[in-house]
């Protein structure tokens, strides 16, 4: 009976290695993703030895609003955002490298990604000439938005974060079912890309209303995971254990304005009230029926909340 049980499992294992290595491979060649995805208003520029891909909206010479998506998305994910106020703004919306279009400088080998990303980020703001600007930031983005402000404290005026990280990291991406992409079996399958049922079971629980998860969306979010070199960066990413210094947060001295969805299943809604009195004299937003993505989830009244922020005279004191 145990040779039985045994000679089984060997056999289950055996078929799933010749799936993992023969199946078909679902990675996508960075020209045609690129092809196929570039917007009217899509900027490239080329950054040790890769390109990043960011977008461009509204009247260059309106103060600027750099947004940036979190992980595992794309700066499609402020797309419904940047065409309600780029009529009033300068709006640019990056693609963190590693991610949607753009590429991650892999010669940096073994890295810290904090490093590499404070890196990019003082390279796009010399290129794009950004001396000032309103900044937003969802998740990733949002821990992203805050070593931006720590290291650029007089180029960023006021800071939006919507379910941003930053306390906490190993049981956030817990949440994040980031843990799934330290498995030996799943470094091999993702080697040869990922099925799109997978990334809707990856996507599903990133909103609270699963309407957002139409066709069209679960494709091209499948796409930029598959893009030649992008899964590779989430998967390292995902395994770098990387700490984040919470007394960046407490050193914010611009206007903040909090922004999060109360049914998050990634970023649990405790940490709302935990970064308002951190950051003081900032201003909360909870919104009901509402997951991880405010900003595509609730559009109209994010809308709101931010022109009014941007336009607030804020006093800076609790």
């Amino acid at each position: 009976m145990f040779r039985k049980i045994t000679a089984i499992l060997l056999l289950i294992l055996l078929l799933f290695l010749a799936y993992v290595l023969f199946r078909k491979d679902l990675t996508l060649p960075k020209a045609e993703v690129k092809a196929k995805y570039s917007l009217p208003n899509s900027h490239f520029v080329s950054w040790k030895g890769g390109e990043l891909h960011y977008t461009e909206s509204g009247n260059d010479s309106n103060l600027t609003v750099l947004m940036i998506h979190g992980f595992g998305g794309s700066n499609r994910d402020f797309y419904l955002l940047d065409s309600l106020i780029n009529n009033h703004y300068h709006v640019i919306r990056v693609d963190l490298p590693g991610f949607g279009l753009s590429d991650f400088p892999f010669t940096y080998g073994k890295t810290s990604f904090h490093d590499a990303y404070a890196e990019y980020f003082s390279f796009l703001l010399d290129t794009l000439h950004i001396d000032s600007c309103y900044l937003m930031g969802n998740s990733l983005g949002g821990l992203m938005s805050i070593e931006l402000t720590s290291q650029h404290p007089n180029k960023v005026k006021k800071l939006v974060l919507f379910n941003s990280a930053g306390y906490d990291l190993k049981e956030v991406l817990k949440s994040a079912n980031a843990d799934f992409f330290r498995l030996w079996s799943v470094k091999q399958f993702v080697k040869r890309g990922v099925p799109e049922f997978m990334t809707a079971k990856g996507i599903s629980r990133v909103a609270y209303s699963q309407k957002l998860l139409t066709p069209e969306k679960i494709i091209r979010v499948n796409s930029f995971w598959n893009r030649e070199g992008n899964l590779k960066h989430i998967v390292e990413m995902a395994n770098s254990n990387e700490p984040f210094d919470e007394n960046k947060i407490r050193s914010i001295a611009c206007p903040a304005l909090i922004i999060w969805g109360k049914q998050d299943k990634i970023v649990d809604v405790k940490y709302a009230e935990r970064f308002h009195q951190d950051i003081k004299g900032s201003e909360l937003v909870i919104y009901d029926s509402c997951g991880h993505v405010p900003m595509m989830e609730k559009p109209a009244k994010v809308n709101d909340a931010v022109l009014r922020f941007f336009s607030s005279n804020f006093n800076h004191s609790n």
